[in-house]
């Protein structure tokens, strides 16, 4: 039996470390198995590969995508098993990225005008290869001194209910499922709640989606298993992972992890993609 963490984030992401230093702290965890999914990049992929040298434990290549449907909020779709060089898959990165620029700046305008002191040339381009979420905007908060800590920016002002909340331009799941099927991997729903599991899982389903990460430090008992009776009633299979970055109020890496027994439809449809 093996166990292992199947969502961590670099810093090419939101994460606090680089992928070198994760891949580290991976072979310190004694995981059997990991995933790196940064959000809409692959970038850190490669690199944390090198690092590993071919030892440590299984490697198995991811990304996060953002999506955002014509109606409800934001969604992400995980990606496993890709080949990062796929031209689709970058392409879909690059235009989501430019959304995520826009809504970047947008929600900049919104807090300038509520007297929030953020220099706009501050945001990142879309083109510059850097990673555009909201947490850019909520770490600028923080070193502001305009909030203590990066949940009160979300609480505050870029969370839903935000002042200066404003939705990514809409991006279909359709093509985030589509983009990672092109990259010979498989698609998966990241940390749904029950709620999103009720509204979503059916539509995706619908196009094309493979699994759904049911297994994440958030869920109670009781969800988890709604979750993985739904994902079973549609013939998906589950995932899980811990959501890591790295940050302080985190728990170290390898704390949360699941085993393999419960992943056996996962690694299955894994042995059929073409990516690592």
């Amino acid at each position: 039996m093996a166990y292992g963490d199947l969502h961590i984030h670099t810093n090419v992401s939101d994460g606090v470390y680089s992928p070198e230093e994760v891949a580290q702290k991976i072979v310190e965890s004694e995981l059997g198995f990991f995933s790196v999914a940064d959000h809409n990049s692959v970038a850190g992929l490669r690199p944390v590969d090198r690092a590993l040298a071919g030892h440590g434990p299984r490697f198995i290549y991811g990304i996060e995508l953002s999506a955002q449907p014509a109606e409800g909020d934001e969604m992400h779709l995980l990606g496993y098993g890709l080949a990062p060089e796929s031209v689709v898959l970058r392409a879909i990165c690059r235009d989501i990225n430019q959304r995520k620029e826009e809504q970047l700046r947008e929600m900049a305008h919104r807090l300038r005008k509520q007297g929030v002191p953020l220099e706009l040339a501050l945001i990142p381009l879309a083109n510059e290869g850097t990673y555009l979420g909201r947490p850019v905007l909520a770490e600028m908060l923080v070193r502001h001194g305009v909030v203590s800590t990066l949940g009160q920016a979300f609480s505050r002002y870029l969370g839903r209910d935000g002042t200066a909340f404003v939705p990514m331009r809409q991006f279909s799941p359709r093509r985030c499922i589509e983009g990672v099927h092109e990259a010979g991997g498989l698609a998966v729903l990241a940390h749904p709640s029950i709620a999103m599991v009720d509204r979503w899982i059916d539509p995706l389903a619908a196009m094309g989606l493979d699994g759904v990460e049911a297994y994440r430090p958030a869920l109670t008992g009781n969800e988890q298993l709604y979750v993985e009776k739904a994902a079973e009633h549609f013939g998906l299979f589950c995932t899980g992972g811990s959501d890591w970055h790295g940050r302080a109020n985190e728990s170290p890496l390898g704390a949360f992890s699941v085993s393999d027994r419960h992943l056996d439809g996962f690694f299955a449809a894994l042995a059929l993609t073409r990516g690592p």
